[in-house]
């Protein structure tokens, strides 16, 4: 009888142990078998580290980006699409976490948990495992000239469907002919950070565009009120500067000449907290999550700033850090009353809405974009756009250039476009990177 309990005890732990072993099994095969699948050492898919099959990657327009036949991979036709378009296509080594043949690799290999690699001599299997993006090649090449050799990033998606149309990212290179990075790191510098996505900047002065909405929102009788500007003030012991001396001027005056004097003032007056609550609402520090990527999030501490401090941080300095794409989502959401389209790579997507400001308060910052461009920035420049836009300058220490922004949207029912450039260290914003913009946002516009 003890030996039978005794085998009965063995015999039960070896059931349980079974139970427990297909439990982990079960756990890693839903977590961890799109990896196993896709390891370099599958021979079914890849040979000496290179995919043998693959799903087409398209642009908007079908235009092929990327595809494999008979083992060869290649790209588009066109040196220059290949090289603009590197950050959201990737490379064969797949060094850029962001791009679609990382993000959407299961699927271009033709693979599912139910079926594994099920796309094998099947037609029609191999089209389900196309990826067709929302990006326009053409644009993104216009773009990627537009930058002309300098590092920075480009962005512009519809604000009303959310599909990113343009989205380049520089330094790149062509990803048929990689460059020797190690013998140019200067010039590569961050060159797989897609810097739309994954990098954050000191906004400079496009950050007024969130001190306003709180400022709207916030202060009783801000358009009666008149801000004096000498160039530079002194808030409890430390100076603030402005790198004009505006004299007297109104709220409006104060955003089209981006006056730091008055927006010091205003800062003062919104108060940190609400700062704090604004920077936090209009989605500046924190991550967008869509198509698999979570873009990064920004920095501001306005929270518990003062004196110059909440000054500089109103203004868009201080340790103030912004997302482009998170920014240009914010312009985004100006254009549409308030309600953010989230932006989406893929057209399949489904589309999700985030309220980031009132419609009033986005109403009067859109009235207030286009008296920039109508009364500071030249409507010639952007002629037919209806162009909506903010520049910024931001101080990035004394040896080194201002990062040259300009984020903005353009008022019109068939092209509704919201954008962001930023030049990394490119000077001014209306020097650098508006004639980025306007090449791009031109080339966007078909009349």
């Amino acid at each position: 009888m003890k030996l039978l309990t005794r085998r009965a005890a063995v015999l039960l732990f070896i059931v349980l142990l079974m139970i427990q072993g297909l439990g982990v099994f079960t756990y890693r095969y839903i977590n961890d078998a799109p990896q196993w699948a896709r390891h370099y050492s599958n021979k079914h898919l890849y040979a000496e580290g290179e995919p043998l099959i693959s799903g087409t990657i398209y642009d908007r327009n079908k235009q092929v980006l990327f595809q494999i036949e008979n083992g060869q991979a290649s790209y588009h036709e066109d040196r220059s699409v290949r090289t603009a378009l590197m950050h959201a296509v990737g490379n064969s080594r797949g060094d850029v976490a962001t791009s679609a043949q990382v993000l959407y690799q299961a699927r271009l290999l033709g693979w599912d948990f139910i079926n594994g690699a099920y796309r094998f001599n099947n037609k029609v299997a191999h089209s389900i495992s196309d990826v067709t993006l929302t990006l326009d090649a053409e644009l993104c090449d216009t773009a990627y000239a537009a930058l002309n050799g300098r590092k920075g990033t480009v962005g512009v998606y519809n604000y009303k469907t959310g599909e990113i149309l343009c989205m380049v990212s520089s330094p790149s290179y062509d990803p048929e002919n990689p460059p020797d990075i190690a013998y140019s790191q200067e010039r590569y510098e961050g060159v797989y950070m897609n810097r739309l996505l994954s990098a954050t900047y000191t906004p400079g002065s496009v950050f007024k565009l969130v001190t306003a909405a709180a400022a709207i929102d916030k202060i009783d009788g801000l358009k009666e009120q008149v801000f004096h500007c000498d160039g530079e003030e002194m808030i409890d012991g430390d100076l603030v500067t402005c790198p004009e001396v505006h004299g007297d001027v109104d709220f409006e005056q104060a955003l089209a000449s981006s006056c730091n004097g008055a927006f010091a003032a205003i800062a003062l007056q919104v108060g940190a907290g609400s700062l704090q609550q604004y920077a936090d609402k209009t989605g500046m520090t924190k991550g967008i999550e869509f198509d698999g990527i979570t873009t990064a999030a920004g920095n501001v501490e306005a929270g518990k700033a003062q004196g110059a401090d909440l000054a500089w941080a109103g203004i868009g300095q201080y340790s103030d850090t912004v997302n482009p794409l998170n920014f240009m989502a914010y312009m985004g959401a100006v254009a549409n009353g308030g309600v953010s389209v989230r932006p989406k790579l893929l057209p399949s997507a489904t589309v999700k809405n985030d309220k980031l400001i009132s419609k009033v308060t986005a109403d009067e910052l859109k009235r207030l974009m286009r008296n920039n461009v109508l009364n500071g920035y030249g409507e010639y420049r952007y002629e037919g756009l209806e162009l909506c836009a903010k520049t910024g300058t931001a101080e990035t220490g004394a040896t080194t250039r201002p990062h040259a922004w300009f984020a903005g949207f353009l008022d019109r029912e068939d092209y509704p476009l919201a954008f962001v450039v930023v030049v990394e260290n490119g000077g001014s914003g209306i020097g650098a990177a508006a004639p980025v913009a306007a090449k791009v946002l031109k080339a966007a516009v078909v009349d």
